[in-house]
């Protein structure tokens, strides 16, 4: 039986209650400490009660039960209190100050039940370098491959969700194959928007946590949901593919908690991003786009989406002091050393108020001007040619932004 995160607690508890092994160990224990690691994995700290001791072969009994109840969920490490002298010493120390009693404990009875769940500090948009996407840029210029388009904003509340489903929606009814991502994982909501009576589905979440442990074991493809209805995609539109973030339940905290966003120890979350790509590109098969909702302001999940995982990006921006600060940021940061390293942009001017045909077109002209000269001294380079913002035919102009529109822009525009 496969067991998930969810049920990695309770199934600690339950081997200690139906294994005879381990049962013979219970009047032994002062206490028990399941603690989850920063990848789910289960390990143990066990104190034997002061006249008591433990033998070798029942911890290598123990190992063995657990290790075959739990399979790659067990972290295979039993550790016991040693002394002073104890190597682990600090380790434990850490253990028995941050554990807390786990609900089930019951204080009259021993041993005592703890919990531990480590989680890790972040840290992140320092690098300065741009990364590759799961595939080249000509193969999406041939059709081979689905261009990957990120959706961002620095701030929140300006659209940026709405405008990825109308843009999804849109090119479904004409004809495009196309799969949508919820990465905004703090604030999920495409699964509701697409399926607001059935959002209880697995998504990235646990793909970037299970995946990972399961390995083989987990498939993306029974995760996927298929939007098909006629009403949105129209009589001859093609079917989006929805992977949402995940199921809002008691343990997403705990999962986002161990998803290592800003310190991506050996690029590891950027490899199983990359992975859940390739596999959502061959599960769904013949994609056109994959669209990636990227979580608002300088957090890394965004930062990891539009640097290293796309093909291209679409950011959100108001006329306002606390927008321009965070755009000037992410568009230098774009901006990598090298014209063709740089990643192609869409800079949307997101809900422009309503204060009348001159001043709606007042903003949006400030707006332009502004964006110019940010993109001027941020993303170009001093010897190269800006497009001209008078001319009609120039990036800025069309659709009052786009830099550097090549090729890849230019298709995807259309």
């Amino acid at each position: 039986m496969t067991i998930s995160f969810g049920e990695t607690f309770q199934q600690v508890q339950e081997c200690f209650n139906e294994q005879s092994v381990i049962d013979s160990l219970l009047p032994k224990l002062e206490s028990v400490t399941i603690i989850r690691d920063i990848k789910g994995k289960i390990r143990l700290f066990i104190e034997p009660l002061e006249d008591r001791s433990i033998e070798e072969a029942e911890i290598a009994d123990m190992k063995s039960f657990l290790s075959r109840k739990f399979g790659n969920y067990y972290g295979n490490d039993i550790w016991l209190p040693a002394g002073e002298k104890d190597g682990y010493k600090a380790l434990i120390d850490t253990i028995k100050a941050e554990r807390v009693l786990a609900a089930w404990d019951d204080e009259s009875v021993l041993p005592r039940w703890y919990i531990l769940e480590r989680h890790i500090a972040k840290q992140a948009w320092t690098d300065n370098t741009l990364g590759q996407p799961p595939w080249s840029e000509d193969l999406v210029a041939q059709k081979h491959k689905p261009a990957i388009v990120s959706f961002f904003s620095f701030k929140g509340g300006v659209g940026r969700t709405s405008a990825l489903v109308a843009t999804a929606l849109t090119l479904a009814r004409n004809g495009h194959r196309v799969a949508v991502v919820d990465l905004d994982l703090e604030a999920p909501g495409l699964a509701t928007i697409f399926s607001p009576d059935d959002s209880d589905n697995l998504g990235v979440i646990d793909y970037l946590l299970e995946k990972k442990i399961q390995e083989q074991d987990w498939k993306l493809r029974t995760h996927l949901i298929s939007i098909n209805e006629p009403t949105l995609l129209g009589d001859d539109g093609e079917s989006i593919y929805l992977l949402p973030a995940g199921t809002i339940d008691d343990n997403y905290l705990e999962k986002l908690a161990r998803l290592d966003f800003q310190n991506l120890v050996d690029g590891e979350l950027q490899s199983t991003m990359v992975d859940m790509l390739k596999e959502l590109n061959k599960e769904a098969r013949r994609l056109d786009f994959i669209l990636m909702d990227a979580r608002a302001g300088f957090h890394d999940i965004g930062g990891l989406a539009i640097t290293a995982l796309s093909h291209a990006a679409v950011i959100f921006g108001t006329q306002s002091r606390q927008s321009w600060a965070g755009l000037i940021h992410v568009i230098r940061h774009l901006a990598s050393p090298g014209v063709d390293k740089r990643l192609p942009l869409i800079l949307v001017h997101s809900m422009a108020p309503a204060l009348g045909i001159s001043g709606r077109e007042t903003e949006l002209t400030e707006f332009r001007e502004q964006a110019y000269i940010v993109f001027q001294d941020n993303y170009y380079s001093e010897d190269e040619t800006v497009p001209d913002a008078n001319n009609t035919e120039e990036p800025f102009w069309v659709h009052l932004n786009l830099a550097r529109a090549k090729h890849f822009g230019r298709q995807f525009i259309s």
